[in-house]
């Protein structure tokens, strides 16, 4: 399995990244395993259909007034990946991609989750905005 530093090299490879603000995450998901009519990968039957399963998610939770005053707060309370994905760098791709994706506005973060706790202990840059 490859190590993969940023997402155009996990796109490559069939995985996309996703904002769910309904679901309240940031999702990653995986091309199916087989491969379509055209080559690319897809369901595996032959139909070119492009199924994706769902291997991982950074998932948050909103707190606070969400004013203009206040914005509240964005806490970061669990992240999951497949096991057969670990150690691929896929999520440490889906911590950033969390941390600097649109849910976080002017809020303000918590990592209640360890992952992403130590994922912004590694990359403090990620807190700044200005």
């Amino acid at each position: 399995m490859s190590r993969y530093q940023n997402e155009e090299q996990a796109a490559a490879d069939g995985f996309r990244f996703a904002h769910e603000p309904e679901r309240s995450r940031y999702a990653l998901y995986a091309a199916d395993a087989g491969s379509g009519a055209d080559g690319r990968p897809g369901t595996g039957d032959g139909s070119g259909t492009g199924a994706e399963r769902l291997v991982g998610e950074a998932h948050y939770t909103l707190r606070g007034a969400g004013s203009t005053e206040d914005p509240g707060i964005i806490d970061f309370d669990h992240t999951v990946v497949a096991p057969a994905l670990r150690g691929t760098g896929l999520s440490g791709l889906l911590a950033r991609r969390a941390l600097t994706g649109d849910a976080i506005g002017d809020r303000r973060v918590l990592a209640s989750c360890w992952f992403i706790e130590g994922y912004l202990a590694k990359h403090p840059e990620l807190l700044e905005r200005g």
